[in-house]
């Protein structure tokens, strides 16, 4: 049977890959076309608008059909592509390891596909990317840059990452900032459950130099509707602590406090001026992806 374009981009079929670099390519070939463009003016890919010419500007920019037709001289102004830093920022504390009977993979694995399909794209186009991947410690540490191979090199840290310890936002995220000199966008990624009041603080410190921030919450079906129909004991993967409860009783009471968690959540971020998307581990990396470019797109 023929693979088709939505098979390439199923977290299934992806995460069935277990390769990065393979996974990778194949969904950018199967998805991806074009990326971040500038606001300046100059030789792009896509044309703007018409300006009159200046004397003295470069001839290749005239448009000769409009002179032949009108007698007039215009350059075409064009869109810029340009190129940006990009930084990866992960938590891969022990909440991330979650997988629900729904779901093909983990959070953390399928955080780590929409990163390497991002950063694949991202180096395509000419972007310096970096990583920074920690719970209660540094796990992985990628210097910003754009020589051949580093999306390899960041690539390759994605397969070592594992979900352990508590994730320690306030220590961890500052000493990221510390080495956050340059001026990009920082692509934050977590699940992050019982961070809604440090993380969009945090968050807004990047808002530095104009630089931008992208606040990515992955999250598993099953945290979001607690679908067991029966006595399950849930356990907190951080904290080690547990609790057994029949879900049909407390249900109600899950739903009200997640739904209150997200809103305060998506309020604490745009207020920090941090753009949020939402992204479930049974969601086609191709959903992910344009939702990651419509955000990006008018950057």
């Amino acid at each position: 049977m023929a693979v088709t374009k939505q098979d390439l981009l199923d977290p299934a079929y992806l995460a069935s890959l277990n390769d990065f670099q393979l996974m990778s390519r194949v969904a950018v070939d199967g998805f991806m076309a074009g990326i971040h463009r500038s606001h300046s003016h100059g030789a792009g890919m896509e044309f703007l608008q018409y300006r009159n010419y200046s004397p003295g500007e470069d001839l290749k920019y005239l448009d000769w059909k409009v002179l032949a037709k009108s007698d007039k001289l215009y350059t075409k102004v064009f869109q810029e592509e340009t190129n940006m830093n990009c930084y990866f920022v992960l938590d891969t504390s022990a909440s991330m390891q979650y997988q629900g009977s729904r779901a093909a993979c983990s959070k953390l694995h399928y955080a780590c596909m929409v990163a390497a399909c991002i950063a694949q794209s991202a180096s395509r186009q000419g972007d310096n990317v970096g990583l920074f991947a920690y719970s209660d410690h540094l796990h992985e540490s990628v210097e910003i840059g754009g020589r051949l191979g580093q999306v390899d090199h960041i690539l390759r840290a994605l397969t070592r990452l594992k979900p352990t310890g508590e994730a320690q936002h306030e220590s961890m995220l500052q000493t990221f900032l510390r080495h956050f000199k340059s001026r990009g966008t920082v692509i934050y990624i977590s699940d992050m459950l019982e961070g809604e009041d440090v993380l969009p603080k945090l968050l807004r410190n990047f808002r530095v130099n104009k630089s931008d921030c992208l606040a990515i919450q992955v999250l598993d079906p099953d945290e979001l509707d607690l679908p067991q129909n029966r006595v399950t004991r849930y356990l907190d993967s951080e904290l080690e602590s547990e609790v057994t409860t029949y879900p049909e009783t407390a249900r109600a009471d899950y739903e009200k406090r997640m739904g209150a968690f997200l809103e305060r959540l998506k309020e604490g971020l745009a207020q920090s001026q941090v753009d949020f998307i939402q992204l479930v581990t049974t969601d086609s990396v191709g959903v992910s992806l344009a939702k990651y470019f419509d955000h990006r797109g008018p950057r």
